[in-house]
């Protein structure tokens, strides 16, 4: 399991840059429906579960505005 977070505010959207929309194995990403504070529009995910976290997003990324961490498994740990 996943987490991703977009910071919508860093990105510069889907229009400018978009990379996230095409490196993303899974295709997790599409436009939001907002505009950001600086007149873009960022990306959005409607389900992380098929993440694999592969990182691609966050690594493409030129404004450092994905961040993804792979959630621990509930329950006992070793």
């Amino acid at each position: 399991m996943s987490e991703i977070i977009i910071l919508a505010n860093a990105c510069k959207g889907v229009e400018d840059c978009g990379i996230c929309l095409f490196v993303c194995p899974k295709e997790l990403f599409e436009p939001s429906r907002q505009m950001n504070a600086r007149g873009f529009v960022p990306p959005q995910i409607t389900d992380e579960a098929p993440c694999t976290v592969c990182l691609s997003c966050m690594d493409s990324c030129p404004d450092m505005a994905i961040v993804v961490t792979k959630k621990k498994k509930s329950g006992k740990t070793r």
